[in-house]
C-alpha cells in the first residue's frame, strides 16, 4: 500500500469512470474529483473506460479509484474500498416509443424488452425485469428503442437528454419518464486505502450544490 508521501511525490493520481465523457455527469465527477484532490495537495485525472476494464484496473491497482458508482458496485469489485459519504446522486430515466407505457417503477417493465448500458450494476440487479439486455453505450440503448427493436431503455437522465438531442428526434416519437434517483460513491483501490478518510472528511463538508446532481 502506498504512503501519503509517496502519492504526493507522484505526478498524477489516475481515476477511472465508466460514464461517457460526453455526459454532464462525467464533467461533474471530474470537477468534484479535482476539488477533493486539490484540497489535499494531490493532482488527479479522470478518464473514461469500458466498465469491465475499469474494474480490472481498479483491482490491479492501475488506477487509484473509480467514480461515480452505486453501492451495488461492491458486488462487482469486492476488494474495492468505498468512501462512505456519497459524491451526490444520479437520476435515471426510462425512454420508450410507446406513450401508453407508464413506468412508475421497474416492476412496470417486468414483461417488456428493456435495454441498459453494460456495467451498470444498479440496473442489472433488478431481476424482476425478465428481458433485461445490456448494450455497449447510451447511443445503442436509445437506438434500440427509437428503431422499435425493444420497448424501453434505461439510462441517466442527463445522458438521455444529450442522446436525444444528438438524434434530433421529434418529441412525438418518444416518451422520456423519470424513474429513480440513487446516491453515487467513490471506490478506491486497496493500494490507496489511506485516501478513504481524507476524502470522506472533505465530502462531509461540501454543500449539496458542490456535489454531483444529474
Amino acid at each position: 500500500m502506498r504512503s501519503r508521501q509517496q502519492t504526493r511525490e507522484s505526478e498524477v493520481l489516475h481515476f477511472s469512470s465508466s460514464l461517457s465523457e460526453a455526459g454532464e455527469a462525467f464533467a461533474d465527477s471530474k470537477r468534484l474529483l479535482e476539488k477533493l484532490c486539490h484540497q489535499h495537495g494531490l493532482v488527479c485525472s479522470l478518464a473514461a473506460y469500458p466498465s469491465g476494464r475499469a474494474i480490472k484496473m481498479l483491482q490491479d491497482g492501475e488506477t487509484a479509484g473509480e467514480l461515480p458508482r452505486f453501492e451495488e458496485f461492491q458486488n462487482m469489485a469486492p476488494t474495492a474500498i468505498r468512501v462512505p459519504t456519497a459524491l451526490g446522486q444520479l437520476s435515471f430515466s426510462v425512454l420508450t416509443h410507446d406513450k401508453t407505457l407508464i413506468v412508475k417503477s421497474l416492476n412496470d417493465l417486468s414483461r417488456h424488452k428493456v435495454f441498459y448500458v453494460r456495467g451498470n450494476a444498479a440496473i442489472a440487479a433488478h431481476k424482476e425485469v425478465e428481458q433485461l439486455i445490456a448494450v455497449n453505450s447510451e447511443q445503442d440503448c436509445a437506438n434500440m428503442v427509437l428503431r422499435k427493436l425493444g420497448d424501453a431503455c434505461i439510462m441517466t437522465k442527463s445522458m438521455a437528454r444529450k442522446v436525444l438531442e444528438d438524434y434530433h428526434q421529434a418529441a412525438e416519437s418518444y416518451f422520456l419518464q423519470d424513474l429513480f434517483m440513487k446516491p453515487v460513491y467513490l471506490y478506491l483501490s486497496p493500494r490507496y486505502k489511506y485516501l478513504q478518510d481524507i476524502f470522506d472528511q472533505s465530502l462531509k463538508h461540501l454543500r449539496p450544490e458542490e456535489k454531483i446532481a444529474q
